[in-house]
């Protein structure tokens, strides 16, 4: 009987998507709707268990009604066992209305909805197997001390599934010069001589394959969907199974169509205009949220084209955030409009076209005798 896993981590329900303003109510909808997605999946594939490898949620201090509506969903699997550890943004804490004694009282069937949050075996039978979880949960925010220490030395028996669960930077996976953010590396968790590891924190899925069927032993699920500018990878869980021979084979699924996106251009005349549109173009647009970086010259009618291009597609990406670094394109033609021949300011910005016409000088000339012409 093979042993079929869905695993997803860092899903932060609670997130603002503050830096989304266009597009915030629809990211925080798309946030739950992806994640019931993911149960579904899981449930259409017989998956025995859903295991969630920490920061379900992204504080310690979230509404009951945001709780209430995650552990509905999460009351919707059908298979076995659905399996929670804590991580550093929802970590466990012991007092009273902490947020994993108020999840606690939002589930209803606590015989299929877990929360790990002891460093000892949990286990659980599965028709003939024997499936022993070993967690790493978080109980702070930060630690320099990552929490699988008590794994190495916790007994094994070979008979059984040994998987571990854990929150943390995996040191050359994750960045954290700090150390801050419980710290592993991949020898450790190889030497800990268990069949499986499932760790959180690292927002970026690994191993970067989209198919695995060589027996990885190490995942990351990655966010189930894109949550910041700086995560702008593609939501991810994975879909694993382990064979009787405890062999290991996997792919990714991806439970969301929101992406996050961010491109730079240099336009210098309309054919790179042209050639901007027709990459914005392969975007599904109402799905995508897009930082869009544009540098260059561009006369004044270039650049009146450009500003109605983006204009244009500001109304249907889902958002499109613009840093629009494009500067004046300085020719004859416009040094002729703006000063008279003969002038000062109209010898001074020849002598630095003809010398040269793409250099700092010129623009840095241009720029000064604008101002100076409208302070006056």
């Amino acid at each position: 009987m093979a042993i079929k896993i869905l695993f997803t981590a860092d899903n932060h329900f609670g997130i603002s998507y503050n830096s989304f303003p266009k597009a915030k109510q629809e990211l925080l909808q798309e946030r739950v709707k992806s994640f019931e997605k993911m149960v579904e999946y899981a449930n259409e594939q017989k998956m025995n268990y859903f295991i969630i490898g920490g920061d379900l949620f992204d504080k310690t201090s979230i509404q009951k009604n945001k709780i209430e509506e995650i552990a509905a969903i999460l009351e919707k699997f059908t298979g076995e066992l659905v399996v929670i550890i804590p991580g550093n943004h929802d970590f466990y804490d012991t007092a009273d209305k902490s947020l994993w004694s108020k999840f606690n009282d939002c589930v209803v069937d606590h015989e299929k909805i877990v929360v790990l949050k002891d460093y000892e075996i949990f286990d659980h039978q599965l028709g003939e197997h024997t499936v022993n979880f070993f967690p790493a949960c978080c109980r702070s925010k930060h630690s320099e001390i990552n929490m699988i220490g008590w794994v190495h030395d916790a007994e094994k028996k070979k008979e059984t599934i040994n998987i571990g669960i854990a929150h943390g930077n995996v040191t050359g996976l994750g960045l954290d010069n700090a150390d801050r953010y419980f710290n592993m590396t991949k020898q450790e968790l190889e030497t800990c001589g268990l069949d499986l590891w499932l760790l959180g924190h690292i927002h970026v899925p690994y191993p970067t394959n989209e198919i695995l069927n060589d027996n990885p032993r190490l995942f990351m699920s990655g966010t189930h969907m894109p949550d910041s500018w700086k995560f702008k990878h593609d939501g991810n869980a994975w879909e694993i199974e382990l064979d009787e021979r405890k062999n290991v084979k996997a792919k990714k699924f991806k439970p969301s169509e929101i992406k996050i996106k961010e491109l730079d251009f240099n336009v210098n005349n309309n054919l790179d205009i042209d050639a901007m549109q027709r990459e914005l173009d392969a975007f599904q647009k109402s799905k995508t949220a897009l930082r869009l970086n544009i540098n260059g010259r561009l006369d004044e009618d270039q650049q009146v084209r450009l500003n109605e291009m983006i204009k244009k597609n500001e109304e249907e990406f889902l958002t499109l955030d613009v840093k629009n670094n494009v500067s004046k394109k300085i020719d004859f033609a416009l040094i002729n409009q703006k000063y008279p021949n003969a002038s000062l300011p109209h010898l001074l910005l020849s002598e630095l076209l003809q010398e040269d016409p793409e250099g700092l000088a010129l623009q840095k000339a241009f720029e000064i005798l604008e101002q100076t012409t409208v302070s006056k």
